[in-house]
């Protein structure tokens, strides 16, 4: 299965569950960037390489991944999935979501959402719709 095939799946199954999706393809790596509900549930790199270090990603697909399954630096938690897992990914990404509308509430998730939605990354990063 490649990056690509895991991002229409994980898409299509997001969509599902009612998450706003976007994607980006990178240019320079094969690597694909999906942000859910405008970042506030963070969002997911898929890759069949391992990512810069500067760089952090709560939900991390990494084909034949076999490390640390939860890395936490400088108080930043990110998940490691293999492109098997993505059952698993969908429930941690639920459970972001939920922990997210717990802690604000329902009504200022969605005010949060709108605000994040002008911002000039979803100018790059193209919105995802259902079949």
């Amino acid at each position: 299965m490649t990056g690509n095939d895991v991002a229409n799946i994980l898409v299509e199954r997001l969509l599902d569950m009612n998450f706003v999706v976007h994607r980006y393809n990178s240019h320079s790596t094969s690597s694909i960037y999906l942000k859910l509900d405008f970042g506030l549930a963070c969002g997911i790199r898929i890759a069949d390489h391992p990512g810069k270090k500067k760089y952090h990603y709560r939900f991390n697909l990494i084909k034949d991944y076999v490390r640390n399954k939860v890395i936490n630096r400088d108080n930043l938690v990110s998940y490691f999935f293999d492109y098997s897992e993505l059952d698993k990914v969908l429930d941690a990404v639920q459970k972001e979501k939920q922990n997210k509308i717990n802690k604000y509430g329902l009504q200022n998730y969605q005010m949060y959402m709108e605000k994040e939605s002008q911002t000039e990354l979803y100018t790059r990063f193209k919105e995802m719709k259902g079949a």
